[in-house]
């Protein structure tokens, strides 16, 4: 039998995919089950003076109305809660930070009654400044989001550092290594350069969903989330339940994208459940999700010391990660964007500060590329903007300095697995860089390719770029395996499935593990009351880390049935081979026992294998130094695109992707991931971005927020995957495509006309606005050299 491991198997749950069955939090619906709506705060900052629900609270159909003000006094849960810092409530009690931020709370017999009675209720504000733009939120003079400074969690003060005294500096992350002062000086060029790019929402096709049951002291919630055991651990805290009464279902997620990790809806619909006595529903409209999370805004600052011969001697970096009224996941998004800032290039002398910072604004979270976006479009835009200035070939540039297996990072370890002149050949190669009518060198800038269109209106221009991501480290996974007495396999995990394919790549590790067909093996959704740890399902670990789990957990099943086989059969334990569901003796394939009759024999119902797979590693937040990543992720990208001059609209014509994903155990699945994270980045490239006027947001619908469609898939696509020649470290690929497409299309787009775009998104207004700026500066130019 073929091993599973490396075939494009259909995804497990295919026939209910297409048939429509697969079943979402979204379809939940219990006995008595309540709806529940959240009202929200009109303002971005101001005092909560009073809250009268009264008129709410007579409404015929109304259950359960819960107010800020209300929780303190009853005191029943505790105050304030948050991932890393404790600097959040479940509903406003004295202040609201940012408009969007839940003042209060109703559960109803049905969703028109629940707005009916959102409407009713009367909340005074009395305005307070408000600050939304994290550099001028960081000036003395500023006004303060939380004063006295929130409660840092005491399992994070080795991995984060901050201020002690109040201030909107939630966190900040430092990275120090070499005298990035002595290699300015020994560089013949310092370039300066800042880049921004905006918030954006992550657009889940599924919204975020709640239902939660609380009887006899036990609760029990079905939540749309990535990280069930992580969010059982905080409800547990914050109702002040043992772990044991809490109990958080999973199913199928439609999307994710970073979105549904911290507590959302959780709290709301607990706090409803308990006063409703029945199960309360909160499900979020669209415009709802866009106050809920988002992506963070960054401007990323970029000093960087060059050789005349294209040699990176110093980088100095400052990066400002906007995380709005809460710090959610920021500190951690910082220090993940400060460790790899640098690139995937040598550079002995670093400088990075990167840091979080409070405003108010819609609370940033959790985000496909967790911060290296936002770094990665600054190094790569500056990247091809220093090769024009020394007048050198992009390309070439990047191979001068990239990274080699053994080289050490800027975090001080020593880096394996880095495959970048293979992935930069296949993506230039593929892209078919230079242009046959450019030579090598860097040429002279905004001379299009050549012309396209009718009318000559359209330039076209290539770039390539290279990304190195890491992945969560320390990180803990933990699975387990049941062989059943007819020889089929269930695998318990809490991994979730939100369409990447999990539960099919982890049933290919386990039913590869012991040597069973694919079909005879089922993996779980996560249910807490009976699937094992997991710590969560994102930063492209689940393959990787819950894949090691579960092959050990198999593994240990295996071991068990050998010795069961053993005793059988009368023989010894190194003289047996697991086949193809068959325990057989080596040699002689006639005597054997089916894994099923091993299992009946023994009297054991079914056999229980358990499997554990911990990283280690962590940085210093003061240096930057120790262990960022178990392993690195790299990648290279290239595009070539075609700019209207008329109307400044910019396509994408073709794209070629390049990824290393070591061992790789569906193929097909690892290229659609890969298309997913370019066809994301491209979005965020041309046209998101999240618009505030006076901290409200203008546009949080479908209708005025752009997302790419089908008509803006290149013509070309170009997916490759560079994968060990043997056993080796499976590479998670969910995001290591992603950052890198941003930076390509606006240096492409500089390519064809010369006009260098530095903040997202690059709309036809910039593009037109850069050509006309571009045209004046020319014309300028031959003015000045006219003879008098």
């Amino acid at each position: 039998m073929a091993s599973p491991v490396g075939q494009s198997l259909p995804v497990a749950d295919s026939l209910e995919r297409i048939t429509g069955r697969v079943d979402y939090v979204l379809n939940v619906e219990l006995p008595g089950m309540a709806a529940g709506r959240i009202l929200r705060s009109p303002v971005p900052h101001a005092r909560v003076v009073a809250v009268d629900a009264s008129a709410a609270r007579r409404l015929p159909g109304v259950l359960a109305v819960a107010t800020g003000p209300e929780l303190v006094r009853h005191g029943a849960i505790e105050p304030r809660y948050g991932r890393f810092f404790r600097d959040q409530t479940v509903l406003a009690v004295d202040r609201v930070r940012f408009a969007g931020e839940p003042v209060a709370a109703v559960a109803a017999v049905d969703e028109e009654v629940a707005d009916e009675a959102c409407r009713s209720i009367e909340v005074e504000y009395d305005p307070l400044p408000a600050v939304f733009d994290a550099e001028q939120a960081l000036r003395p003079d500023a006004p303060l989001l939380h004063d006295p400074r929130p409660e840092l969690r005491a399992a994070f003060g080795d991995m984060l550092a901050t201020d002690s005294l109040p201030s909107n500096l939630c966190s900040f992350f430092r990275q120090r290594r070499g005298d990035v002062e002595r290699g300015f000086d020994a560089s013949d060029h310092v370039f300066e350069d800042t880049f921004s790019s905006p918030a954006v929402q992550h657009v889940a096709l599924e919204p975020h969903v709640t239902v939660a049951r609380l009887e006899g002291g036990r609760l029990t919630i079905w939540s749309s989330t990535q990280m069930p055991h992580a969010i059982r651990a905080q409800l547990a805290e914050l109702f002040r339940l043992p772990l044991a009464q809490v109990r958080v279902i999973t199913l199928t997620l439609g999307g994710g994208f970073g979105s549904k990790g911290s507590l959302r809806l959780e709290p709301i619909a607990t706090l409803l459940a308990g006063m409703a006595g029945r199960p309360v529903k909160i499900t979020l409209g669209r415009d709802e999700e866009f106050v809920t999370v988002t992506k963070h805004a960054a401007t990323v600052r970029l000093r960087t010391g060059v050789t005349r011969d294209g040699l990176l001697l110093a980088r100095e970096a400052t990066a400002l990660f906007n995380t709005g009224a809460y710090a959610d996941v920021g500190p951690m998004v910082a220090r993940n964007a400060g460790s790899a800032v640098t690139g995937p290039y040598r550079i002995p002398n670093v400088k990075v500060d990167s840091m979080a910072v409070w405003t108010n604004l819609v609370p940033a979270g959790a985000f496909r590329g967790f911060g290296v976006s936002q770094g990665a479009w600054a190094y790569e835009s500056q990247a091809d903007m220093i090769a024009e200035r020394i007048g050198m070939d992009p390309v070439e540039f990047r191979r001068r300095n990239l990274l080699r297996s053994g080289d050490s990072y800027a975090t001080g370890e020593v880096l394996h697995d880095l495959h970048y002149e293979e992935l930069l050949g296949r993506v230039v190669a593929a892209i078919g860089w230079p242009p046959r009518d450019q030579p090598a060198r860097q040429r002279p800038a905004g001379n299009g390719l050549r012309p396209a269109g009718a009318d000559g209106s359209k330039r076209r221009g290539k770039a390539v770029t290279a990304l190195i991501k890491a992945t969560i480290t320390p990180s803990t996974s933990t699975a387990a395996a049941k062989l059943n007495e007819d020889g089929s396999l269930n695998v318990l995990t809490s991994s979730v499935e939100m369409g990447q394919g999990a539960r099919t790549a982890l049933a290919q590790l386990a039913a590869e593990a012991l040597d069973l067909p694919f079909e005879r093996v089922l993996v779980s959704e996560p249910d807490t009351d009976v699937t094992p740890y997991d710590q969560q399902t994102s930063s492209s670990r689940t393959t990787f880390s819950m894949g090691n789990a579960v092959v050990r957990a198999v593994r240990d099943v295996r071991g068990q049935l050998l010795e069961l086989a053993a005793e059988a059969m009368e023989t010894a334990v190194e003289d047996l081979e697991p086949r193809e569901g068959r325990v057989e003796v080596r040699g002689a394939p006639n005597q054997s026992m089916s894994y099923g009759d091993v299992v009946r024999s023994a009297q054991r119902g079914n056999l229980l294998g358990h499997g554990s797979f911990v990283t280690e590693g962590g940085l210093d937040p003061l240096t930057g130094q120790g262990v960022g990543s178990v392993h690195w992720h790299n990648g290279a990208f290239a595009c070539e695109v075609e700019v209207d001059v008329q109307t400044g609209r910019v396509e994408v014509q073709k794209i070629a992707c390049a990824v290393f994903a070591g061992r790789v155990v569906n193929p097909r699945l690892c290229e659609l991931q890969i298309e997913g994270s370019n066809f994301f980045g491209l979005g965020q490239a041309l046209f998101e971005e999240m618009v505030y006027d006076d901290g409200q947001i203008v546009n949080p619908n479908l209708a005025d927020y752009m997302i790419p469609s089908f008509k803006d898939v290149p013509r070309e696509i170009g997916i490759s995957l560079l994968e060990h020649r043997g056993a080796g470290d499976i590479h998670g690929v969910g995001e290591t495509s992603l950052p890198p497409v941003a930076p390509a299309v606006a240096n492409a787009v500089y390519n064809a006309v010369g006009v260098r775009i530095t903040d997202l998104p690059i709309t036809p207004e910039k593009v037109l606005r850069g050509l006309e700026a571009r045209h004046l500066v020319v014309a300028q130019a031959s003015a000045d050299i006219a003879p008098a």
